[in-house]
């Protein structure tokens, strides 16, 4: 018997709500296929069950559909009722400096709040990222042996005892 993965299944789910949409918005299978440049036959197997589509596949249907990809994932799932402990730790542990993105853009301050960090604002972010790092860092530490040491340092260590 072949064992169950969850993946399949998500997979599955994933391509037969592209599937409803399509019918939703008009497209039978050849149509679909035509304006997303897909095969015909590739469109059948994964609607089907069949595989897993790649991405690009997945892609060029979605904007046949005329949608975004965000869009589509919006669609497919929903949003929480609220923030995983590990999105709220990352956020915490990010606060402003939120790389390339990721998060949505901070709330504009009030006109009346000073448009500039103070020193001692910077300090306490600084401190707390310290404190965070220092967190994860130890974490990691009492889970896995340190690294070894390289070769060198090993000879001269002996050299020295001797």
């Amino acid at each position: 018997m072949k064992d169950h993965n969850p993946v399949d299944d998500e997979v599955r789910r994933l391509m037969e709500l592209v599937r409803a949409l399509a019918r939703t918005l008009g497209f039978n299978n050849s149509a679909l296929a035509r304006a997303g440049g897909v095969p015909l036959a590739s469109l059948v197997r994964y609607f089907r069950g069949e595989g897993e589509p790649k991405l690009e596949f997945l892609l060029a249907v979605l904007k046949a559909l005329g949608l975004e990809p965000r869009e589509f994932f919006e669609l497919a799932y929903p949003p929480p009722k609220g923030p995983s402990a590990a999105r709220l730790r990352i956020e915490r542990i990010l606060g402003p400096i939120r790389p390339g993105g990721m998060f949505d853009a901070p709330a504009a301050a009030p006109a009346s709040a000073a448009s500039t960090l103070q020193r001692e604002d910077v300090e306490k972010m600084m401190e707390q990222l310290r404190r965070d790092v220092r967190a994860i860092v130890e974490g990691q530490s009492s889970k896995t042996p340190p690294p070894p040491k390289p070769a060198r340092a090993r000879a001269a260590k002996t050299a020295r005892a001797q």
